[in-house]
Order: C-alpha cells, then structure tokens, then sequence
C-alpha cells in the first residue's frame, strides 16, 4: 500500500510548513489551528483545504488498514489486547473508564491502555514510512531544498509519473533531481527544448486544473448551489410560460379565457482574455536580489520555476475577478485601436446589472416600498421585503433564498441575539433563520459588501456558463528574445432564468408573474461608474446611470440615449484627459446658463432624464471627489459617541450640547453644523474643555482631541 494519489498536495503542505513529517495521530492529519491557518493563507483559495484534509485522512485510514494486514509485529500486538480485554471483561472504549473508577481493574487498564498507545504509535510510525516512499519506482535522488526532502524516482521528478516530470530529454527535471553533469539548455527561439516545455506548461495547466474545476464555485466564494452549464458557445434562451386564470362558474355560451404567455429569458457567455509578458531582463534583475532562493535556472534568461510560480498568483487573481464579474460586472466593448487595456469589470454583464435593467428598462419585476435597513430595523425589513413582495401563496415555496451583504449578515445575527436575550445560545443555523419563514435561507454574496440591496428568489434560479469545460485554467506560452509570454481565453458568464414576465399595463394582477424579489434598495453603490471609450461619435448609450471616461477621450458629449423617464444621469470627468472635451447642450443635453461642462476637471455633472428622451443639469461639481475615508455620521440629538465615527454632521435644531461618550485617547473628531439650527457646545466638567462657547451653525465646525480623559478644543471655524 503507497500513498500516491496526494502526495504532491501532502507536499505543497509540508513545504508550505517548513515541516519534514506530516503530523499524524492515530491515523489522522493532525495540524495544529496555527498550521491550519498558515495553509489556507498560503493555499489562497485554490485547494479547499477541508476537502483536501478529508482526502488525505480517507487515503490515511486505507493505508492504515493496509499496514495492519501486513505488518505481522501489528497483527501479534492487535491480538494480544483482544485477548486481554477479553479475559477482563472489557472493550476498548471501556479502558479510559476502567482506569478512573474500577480500583481492582487499575492496572489491568493502564496495561491495556499502555499497549493500545504502543500500537497506535507503531500505526503512525508505519504511515509516516508509506508516504516518505517512492510511489512506482525506486528513487533515484534526494532534493534538499531547506524545507522539506522529496524524493524522485528513476524517470520522474517527485516520482509524480506525469509526463510533465519526465527525466529524459527534460534537462530541468534532471538537475532539479540532483542528476549531476547535466547542463541547462540555451532555449533559443524554435528549439526543441522551448516547444517540449511549452507543451509540458500546457498539459500541467489541463491536468491541474482540471482537478479544481468542480471546487471552482467555493474558490470564488459564489454559492455552491448555483449550477454551471457548460458547451454555450455565445447565448442560451429558456422559454418561460405564464397562465391566467382558467376555471369559471357553469354557464350557456361560450367563453374561452385562456389566456397564456411565453416569453424566453436569455443568457449570454462573454470571451475573457488573459494577456501576460514577463520580460527576461526583468526576472533575471528579480532573482539577483533578495528573491535569488527562487532562481532554480542559475543566469539562463528563461526563469521557469518564477515564471510557474507567478502565473500561480496571477491565475488566483482571474478567478477573483470571475467572481466579481458574475455579481457586478457590466459589459463594455473594447474598441480595435485603443491602447488602453479594458477593465476586469466590464468583461461581461453580471447579476446585478440584468436585475437593473429588467427593472427600469423592462419592467420585468415591481418593487413595494419598503424601509431602508438599520442596524435596529433588519429583522423586520427582512420580514417587510418577503410580506410586501412575495404574493401569499408563494412565500411560503419551498427554495427560497435572502441574498445580502456578509455585513448584513453579521449585523443581523448580533440584533438577533439582542432581541431574543443576550444569554440566548443559538446555533449558527439559527441565527440565519428568518422568524416565522424557515423556508427563506439568508446566503451571503460577498459582492455586496457596503451594499444595502437584498433580493430573494429561488435556490436553482441562478447558474453560471461556460464554453469548454475547464478552459478557465488553461494557458498557452511563447518565448521570443528572452522574454516569455502567456495567453489564455474563455468564456464566463452568470444567469438568471427567470426574473419576471413582460406584460402589457392593464392586464389582470393575477397574470404578472416574477420570480425575484428586491427591497428596493440601489444595487450599485454610489460611487460605482461605468468607464466608457471615445468611439468619436459625441453621443452615449447609457449601459448604467453612472458614467465616467478613459485617459485618451477627446471627443464632446451632445447627446444620451438608452434612458429612462426619471433617471438620474451622472457624467464623472477625467483630470488626465489632454485637450478641452467637453459636455454640451449641441444634442439633447440642457446645460445650466448654456455653460459647457469641462470633462478635465474630473468633477461630475449630475442630469435628469425627461420622458421626452432629454436631459437637464440638475448640478456639477469642478473638481474630483476626495476619498470619503470614514463615512460621516449624522446627529440631532445632543450628545455623540466617539465610536461610531470620526466626523459628526448636526441636522437637529438650536440646542446646547450635552456631551461625548467612547473614544479613544488621541481621537480627534469635528463636529459640524447644519442648516436646521445652532448647536451650542461649552465646557463640560471631565467631559469637554473649548476656549469659550462655540455657537456651532450651518458652515462652522469644532475639532476636539482627546487627552487624559476630556475633549480639548484645537480648532474651530464659527461664523
């Protein structure tokens, strides 16, 4: 019995550990929470490392069988507790019993107990021997890397058999193995040498993440429900049929009422592109410095274990931004002659934009009005989404799910608790439950961090598409003149398989189906902009409400389209844009005193949609917007805490000041005033210290610090 189907990953973990034996405790991995942790850092997402450990427990625990048959010192030892458990009366989860309260059995016990610790030793001992020996072949070689001893057999590096390890004719392989009077290859351009590693980096590429790819939806952190279909060329189409009522009271004439609807809901795939050139001189200036350990090439040009290793890091980056495309991604073409790379958001068209646009554009799906969420309110917001949304006969289906931001998440499992007794044990399963709706499971989207949107709908609703099975994770590789470079392409794309039905104003109630259901709340956050190129053309269809443009733009915007009745148009500027472009009212767009909009300044220029397809200022702004950094905080009563922020925004009327809870010593915070009416602040006995009475208004701020317990005074600007 070898231990062979995991021994490269056992090995990625012991290197990751710098450790020379797998820890293993009566026939199980036994890594420590801080090793546990060191692995899933080190892993990044791309071995589910729960999955892997289970794996290799399972390999561990046949091995472990395997070794007892055969090892006839274990089958003698094996036998001889039997027997005397046996002869005293006792099994082997009696020992720990006996030991502790059968006085005349006390040694007895600690005999047997001593004898089954021995035989589990000599278990782990003989575990420990199968994984350090070769899987097919003798080995050949040792390799001392400082980290851990992998051994090599007589044809292939890591004794792996794969063909990519092969000793012959792989000059790298044989000197990695130890193989002395091998020298490394030139790998000049269109050598033998440069296609078979070409080859082997592709093979590595299908074979390796081939094994990933059923684990790709947890690696993304999308839901592990959503279903993937594969072989979709360009677009899919499922058709949808909805029915009215059909049944009707006894009657003489002839009235048909069949009434029935199908519409297709359409999903459509979007080629990625992954472009990457490492230059040589680069990874050569690279492995001279402080990163030399991973030159394994000496001063050949071609750094083919950095470059593996790189292309590692950059492929945990490519899934990432799958992920990110399936929720927010919005669609935007790269033109044929720019020289400004697009953008990983707008490769294609994700979730959240379709939930847009069949809501605005083709009245899919209506929202009721419901209140935003608080920290206070979410257990009845929630509960508000479902009864003000889902029709009676439907919220109770079984299926359902809540998606919200993981903030939310926690931030209603801490009301929870609050609610229902902070001395209340939960569950985690029940802490997600929705009181009174245990059908509605709450499943966090992390795309939706700083997002207050939440939208129900059915657990097989949404899917993901694919062209090739596993071409995500396959990569190509040319060299020329030192420098390499690696492409791959594929197709991604999430869907939703129904949202609503289309229908005509007027038609019964009972004949508008949908299938999700939102709270109403904005689905993008505020300061998220669509980057558009210049086609030259001075006219804009609005893929979204925000817009904003790359570096090169040179032409004037005159015209909008693909707008709704009402919609909220911002056009953000670009401060790095060369030349005088500009927004003006040559088109559709009415401009405030007939003054253009300067695009370089990289302010933003805010319009209104009116139903005739035109569009009015509302306001601009003529510079950038700064950093936010922490969100300010709005007050109207008299008194703040320090914890919640560090700007304070008065909106209250006239009132005196009152006082400062939490902080911390050395905060500083500023108080601002408001339109509604002057706060007064004056000194506060251990509290807050000002020079003299600031009468706080719209337009006036107080900065305070905190020292040795009070809030000193360090500047103010009052009217």
């Amino acid at each position: 019995m070898k231990f062979t189907k995991l021994k490269r990953t056992v090995a990625l973990m012991m290197v990751a550990l710098k450790i020379k034996e797998l820890p293993i405790e009566e026939g199980k991995v036994n890594f420590s929470e801080d090793q546990l942790e060191e692995l899933r850092t080190a892993f990044g997402g791309t071995i589910d490392l729960d999955k892997a450990l289970d794996a290799v427990n399972k390999e561990l625990a046949e091995m472990k069988e395997g070794a007892i048959e055969n090892d006839q010192r274990l089958i003698d030892a094996r036998d001889e507790i039997q027997k005397m458990l046996k002869e005293h009366g006792l099994a082997e989860e009696d020992v720990e019993e006996a030991a502790e309260g059968q006085e005349d059995n006390k040694d007895v016990s600690a005999q047997i107990k001593a004898m089954l610790e021995k035989y589990s030793t000599s278990v782990d001992e003989k575990l420990q021997k199968l994984i350090k020996s070769s899987e097919e072949d003798t080995p050949q070689a040792q390799l001392e890397n400082g980290k851990t001893d992998m051994k090599h057999s007589d044809t292939h590096l890591y004794g792996s058999n794969k063909v990519y390890d092969e000793l012959e004719g792989r000059a790298w392989n044989q000197i990695a193995a130890g193989v002395q009077g091998v020298s490394m290859p030139k790998f000049e351009a269109g050598s033998l040498e440069v296609q078979k590693l070409a080859n082997d980096l592709d093979l590595y590429n299908r074979q390796t993440n081939s094994k990933l790819t059923s684990l790709f939806r947890d690696t993304l952190k999308l839901p592990s429900f959503w279903t993937l279909r594969s072989n979709v060329d360009d677009r899919v189409a499922d058709g949808n049929i909805v029915t009215a009522e059909i049944t009707q009271a006894r009657k003489k004439g002839w009235l048909p009422k069949n009434q029935q609807l199908i519409q297709p809901e359409e999903a459509q795939v979007y080629p990625a592109q992954v472009d990457i050139e490492h230059a040589g001189y680069e990874l050569q200036k690279w492995l001279t410095s402080w990163l030399a350990d991973y030159n394994k090439e000496g001063s050949q040009a071609y750094k083919w274990s950095f470059v593996e290793y790189l292309n590692m890091e950059l492929d945990k980056r490519r899934g990432q931004e799958d992920r990110v495309v399936s929720i927010k991604g919005v669609h935007v073409a790269t033109p044929d002659n720019t020289n400004i790379p697009g953008l990983a958001i707008h490769r294609g068209d994700g979730i959240l934009i379709k939930l847009w646009r069949a809501l605005y554009y083709d009245k899919k799906y209506r929202v009721a009005q419901i209140e935003a969420p608080t920290k206070q309110n979410i257990l009845d917001h929630e509960v508000q989404l479902i009864e003000k949304n889902i029709p009676e006969e439907e919220r109770n289906a079984p299926g359902l799910i809540l998606y919200m931001s993981p903030d939310w998440v926690r931030a209603r499992m801490t009301r929870k608790r609050i609610e229902y007794g902070e001395n209340t044990t939960f569950k985690n399963e029940e802490l997600l439950e929705i009181e009174n709706y245990p059908n509605i499971k709450i499943c966090p989207l992390v795309d939706l961090a700083g997002s207050d949107f939440m939208f129900i709908t059915y657990d097989n609703n949404i899917g993901l598409m694919e062209n090739v099975p596993g071409e995500r994770g396959m990569y190509r590789m040319e060299t020329l003149k030192r420098d390499v470079f690696i492409f791959s392409d594929y197709k991604w794309g999430p869907r939703i398989f129904h949202i609503g039905m289309k229908v005509k104003e007027g038609d019964p109630n009972s004949f508008k189906v949908q299938t999700v259901w939102t709270n109403g709340m904005p689905m993008f956050k505020k300061d998220f902009f669509v980057r558009l190129y210049d086609d030259g053309t001075g006219e804009i269809k609005l893929p979204y409400s925000n817009i904003t443009i790359t570096d090169d733009w040179t032409s004037n915007i005159e015209t909008l389209s693909n707008g709704y009745a009402g919609q909220i148009v911002r056009i953000k500027g670009n401060a790095s844009i060369q030349g005088a472009a500009k927004v003006v009212d040559d088109g559709n767009i009415s401009l405030t005193g007939d003054a253009d909009f300067n695009l370089n300044t990289g302010g933003v220029i805010t319009l209104l949609c009116n139903g005739d397809n035109t569009y009015t200022e509302l306001k601009r702004t003529t510079e950038p917007d700064q950093d936010p950094g922490e969100e300010d905080v709005e007050f109207n009563g008299t008194a703040i805490d320090a914890d919640e922020g560090y700007t304070f925004n008065y909106t209250g009327g006239n009132a005196n000041f009152t006082g400062i809870t939490g902080g911390i010593e050395g905060q500083a915070i500023t108080i601002n005033g408001g339109e509604g009416g002057t706060l007064t602040v004056d000194d506060i006995a251990g509290n807050v210290n000002v020079s003299a009475a600031a009468a706080i208004a719209d337009g006036d701020y107080l900065k305070l610090t905190l020292v040795d317990g009070v809030w000193e005074e360090t500047d103010r600007s009052i009217a």
